[in-house]
């Protein structure tokens, strides 16, 4: 199923689609956004950022990272509706 992913305001959508990304990371890094991360596996916490609306859902299980409310880990999770999330 395919969703879209708003970034911090910007008013292009961006196209997600689970048969084609394993995460909301990779998909962000293959569309050219740039983003911060280490692990890759919801250890680190590195790209952590903002869930403004929607939903996700983490394939492995949470993660063992410390997250806040309204806090998501892109590296370990992908979309059950549009996202809008805000990277800073």
């Amino acid at each position: 199923m395919a969703y879209q992913i708003y970034i911090d305001e910007i008013l292009k959508a961006f196209d997600f689609n689970e048969a084609d990304d394993p995460n909301i990371l990779d998909f962000l890094e293959k569309e050219g956004v740039e983003m911060h991360s280490h692990c890759r596996a919801g250890f680190c916490g590195t790209c952590r950022v903002n869930l403004i609306r929607g939903e996700v859902y983490y394939s492995g299980g949470l993660p063992l990272a410390c997250l806040r409310e309204g806090e998501i880990l892109p590296c370990c999770c992908v979309p059950t509706s549009d996202i809008e999330i805000k990277t800073y």
